[in-house]
């Protein structure tokens, strides 16, 4: 099987879907002018245009993400709002509490929290109500990979608190079935959120408020890494292979279904189960 990545290539081998590519045998194609099964619109950015080269594509075979062109907050935020009835930004003129500032930009920052009302709003910045999301009194925020309508598993990522910054580093990480976190109507918002966006592959940061207990989409991330040596700290080896192998699964039989056609939403019906321990 080979797979183009265009307009750009994948250099990183952390990269969640290099690994998942590497799992499965697929070889990397990098030119449009070259024998490949199916395609991947991938740039590792936050708003992109469409492209000729992939529509042309598209008409032809499976282009994958080639619909998700913009992960900005902002707009996560309002679709999250179209699909839940709610969404955690707010003015900060008008809030009071505690809020999270980012850049609308994804992955952009370390952002911050502070406390509003805000007299000078930074320009090209989100203001959100500070979702503060934690089990057993320790911070937690939870990372869902999606895979062509479907959710193969999730993560819980134990975190530093948020004192001023909100990017912490992960202190450990455990692998849980979707129905464990999520009741089957989040998944299906959750799914519709993705949907929504042009969402194939990637993955949502996604927060439970200990307040009102409703769940906040609080990031989509369609070029997710984590799968290299660098961030091995947040898992044991036996959960990074649990986690590829099942990722990786979902991912081929998609393929091999001729997916994604235009992104069914699909709740699988894999059984809850326990997390899984760390080794």
């Amino acid at each position: 099987m080979r797979i183009l990545f265009y307009p750009d290539f994948p250099t990183m081998d952390g990269y969640t879907l290099v690994a998942m590519c590497h799992e499965l045998g697929y070889e990397g194609v990098t030119s449009p002018d070259a024998p490949f099964d199916i395609a991947v619109a991938w740039a590792d950015v936050t708003w992109m245009q469409p492209d000729e080269t992939l529509a042309a594509i598209a008409n032809r075979m499976p282009v994958w993400n080639i619909d998700c062109r913009d992960i900005s907050k902002r707009t996560v935020d309002a679709t999250m709002r179209d699909v839940f009835g709610y969404g955690a930004e707010v003015d900060p003129a008008t809030y009071r509490g505690k809020v999270a500032v980012k850049t609308d930009e994804n992955a952009r920052g370390r952002g911050a929290v502070v406390t509003a009302p805000v007299d000078a709003p930074e320009p090209g910045h989100v203001y959100q109500r500070y979702v503060e999301c934690t089990e057993n009194g320790r911070t937690v925020n939870y990372r869902v990979p999606v895979v062509a309508g479907t959710i193969p598993l999730c993560y819980v990522l134990g975190r530093e608190p948020a004192i001023t910054h909100l990017k912490t580093h992960a202190t450990d990480c455990r692998l849980v079935e979707p129905d464990v976190l999520f009741s089957r109507d989040e998944q299906r918002k959750i799914l519709e959120l993705c949907d929504r966006m042009g969402l194939d592959f990637g993955e949502l940061d996604v927060l439970r408020d200990d307040g009102d207990g409703r769940i906040y989409v609080i990031d989509v991330n369609k070029t997710p890494a984590g799968m290299g040596i660098a961030y091995r700290h947040r898992w044991s080896v036996a959960q990074r292979r649990e986690a590829l192998q099942r990722l990786s699964a979902a991912f081929g039989a998609a393929v091999d279904a001729g997916l994604p056609r235009r992104r069914a939403v699909v709740i699988s019906a894999r059984p809850a189960a326990t997390a899984t321990t760390p080794e």
